[in-house]
């Protein structure tokens, strides 16, 4: 046991901050990558975060046991001055460090982290300890606060939650209640006020005296405040209603929010079950059986229909459904069996990856070759194809996977989007802030960058498009129109296609030699229009930009002539990026 402990620990990496976190580049230095993944909300998940969060929690435990053992004149240990000191420089710097690294934390403003639960439970457990420090006077009860430093334990207990939600599910249903009891409660206690003044001997002195009284008459009497008993009769009958509401306004939201602790367990559990689920299902596609062992790059499955995943984990149709709506790394697709049929007759599954708000991201510094993938949320089969190029060749990848929405709640395009025009006129703050991070990342590259934007063509035209921003049918180099910086790139880019879409060869699973030419159109789509990305990405960097369409009968056909595509783009990209880097 203790040695697969010992295992897993170094088979995680040494730093890796959380998909939650913002961008945290390799070329930051290494305090504040290690800083950040110890603070980020990714607790277990390098060795890093372990053993700096182990520190932590080990500090607070030490530190709360030994205030409460030295506590009074009878206390079993002696504080330790050297032990205070040491969890005073911790606390403090891990509090400074969290403001300071606000924004690479995900906070959306040093505010959200300041004003948050465990942003006070910091500060006011920190407190007392200055004071000390300080030589301050320790106010009324101030020292007890030391006391708040163990609720930050419930930092890292991810159970700890479902308090909160419960609360937060029922916040309303608990407020109204402690509302209405309250009121109608304050209401009795006027009229019993009233009722008592009439006779000499009334101990009460306001209508508040009657309300404490009532409550605590009711509920144990534990601080000795409900010693008096009321004189006239009806004082009593309306004390024994307002008792019962003394109990109802403690008994209610307590019911409410056991109930709603419940929903919350079972919530959980439900969510415990499905991420099983996820996880068997990804563990499917993490298999590098793609492509064959023929194939130049590791690839995974590109799919897995319905029926299959069905059969292999005895899963329900709604229970694959409803695993895949949970799962953050899974979509449904559908597909047509054959070209020629006119609804999509096939039912699968799609893995992909992600690690940043809008998909996923790769950098090199030393590709100048960047790959966009703009629509792996909507379409089939292209988002195995680009992250397999992007991985094998170690070239800069960004590719949206996930639904972006607009203002309007409505989805932002792929290659086309009125947003990308708002972009490129400065209207930032309008944008989804997923958009905004997804172009961001395109414009942080300079004009030396080449940039191949990977798309999907209807099955009516070739099997490959190319567009190079001239107007539809045009395909000489036009100044100021072809988003290619000399004619010499050009001519480059077009001898390259023309040398790697013919005769190529693929050995199938099969080991059958295959070969294949692919077919090639020029500018017969057209991205000159202001709200392309094509447009945007030339506009913002200045650097070459070609879109490349991959058409549909390849991206979600049979596997042989799939991988021979692969292999040809992949030859392709090698090229490009020889000749760019030559020049």
């Amino acid at each position: 046991m203790k040695s697969n402990l010992i295992k897993s620990f170094l088979n995680l990496p040494f730093t890796q901050p959380s998909k939650n976190t913002s961008r945290i580049q390799s070329t930051e230095s290494l305090f504040k990558r290690i800083t950040v993944d110890v603070l980020d909300d990714d607790f277990w998940g390098s060795q890093v975060s372990i053993i700096g969060n182990s520190v932590i929690i080990v500090t607070i435990l030490i530190s709360t046991f030994d205030y409460i053992l030295s506590s009074g004149t009878g206390g079993i240990l002696v504080s330790n001055p050297f032990l205070e000191g040491f969890v005073i420089a911790l606390f403090t710097t891990e509090y400074l460090m969290r403001i300071l690294f606000a924004p690479s934390l995900g906070f959306a403003a040093r505010t959200s982290y300041l004003i948050s639960f465990y942003g006070i439970i910091d500060v006011l457990s920190l407190t007392p300890l200055l004071l000390d420090v300080l030589s301050l006077p320790m106010l009324g009860g101030l020292g007890a606060l030391r006391i708040l430093r163990l609720w930050r334990v419930a930092r890292y207990i991810p159970s700890f939650n479902v308090i909160s939600n419960a609360f937060n599910a029922r916040k309303e249903d608990i407020l109204t209640s402690l509302l209405g009891v309250t009121l109608l409660s304050l209401t009795l206690s006027a009229l019993m006020f009233h009722y008592e003044r009439a006779y000499a001997q009334c101990s009460f002195n306001n209508i508040l005296e009657v309300f404490v009284w009532s409550i605590g008459k009711y509920t144990g009497d534990y601080g000795s405040i409900a010693e008096i008993t009321p004189i006239s009769d009806m004082g009593k009958i309306i004390a024994t209603v307002n008792g019962f509401l003394g109990i109802a306004l403690f008994a209610v939201p307590a019911g409410l929010l056991a109930s709603a602790f419940i929903e919350q367990l079972e919530e959980k559990r439900r969510k415990q079950i499905i991420d099983e689920r996820i996880g068997s299902i990804s563990r499917h596609f993490e298999k590098k059986t793609g492509g064959g062992k023929d194939f130049k790059f590791t690839a995974f499955p590109r799919f897995a229909s319905l029926d299959f995943l069905q059969v292999k984990f005895l899963l329900s149709e709604q229970e694959i459904m409803e695993t895949i709506r949970e799962s953050k790394n899974l979509r449904f697709r559908a597909l047509k069996s054959k070209p020629e049929n006119a609804f999509s007759d096939i039912r699968i599954v799609e893995s992909f990856q992600t690690n940043c708000s809008y998909g996923f991201r790769q950098f090199n510094e030393e590709s100048n070759l960047v790959l966009i993938n703009a629509i792996g949320e909507n379409e089939r089969g292209i988002s195995h194809l680009a992250y397999t190029l992007a991985a094998g060749l170690n070239v800069n990848y960004i590719a949206r996977e996930v639904l972006i929405l607009n203002l309007n709640q409505a989805p932002v395009g792929g290659n086309t989007s009125k947003d990308y025009e708002r972009y490129l006129q400065g209207e930032t703050q309008t944008l989804n802030p997923a958009l905004s991070e997804f172009l961001s990342d395109i414009e942080s590259f300079d004009s030396q960058t080449y940039f191949i934007i990977l798309s999907s063509a209807a099955s009516g035209r070739s099997d490959y498009v190319v567009e190079y921003g001239n107007d539809p049918g045009s395909t000489e180099f036009v100044q100021d129109k072809t988003s290619l910086n000399r004619e010499k790139d050009l001519t480059e880019l077009m001898q390259i296609l023309e040398k790697n879409l013919h005769n190529v060869e693929y050995r199938g699973a099969n080991k059958v030699r295959l070969e294949y030419d692919f077919t090639l159109e020029q500018n017969t789509i057209g991205n000159r229009n202001s709200n392309s990305l094509h447009h945007l990405v030339r506009q913002k960097t200045g650097g070459n930009v070609v879109s490349l369409y991959t058409n549909i009968k390849i991206l979600t056909g049979e596997n042989n002539q799939y991988y021979a595509a692969c292999t040809a783009l992949s030859s392709i990209f090698e090229d490009i990026q020889a000749a760019t880097s030559a020049s």
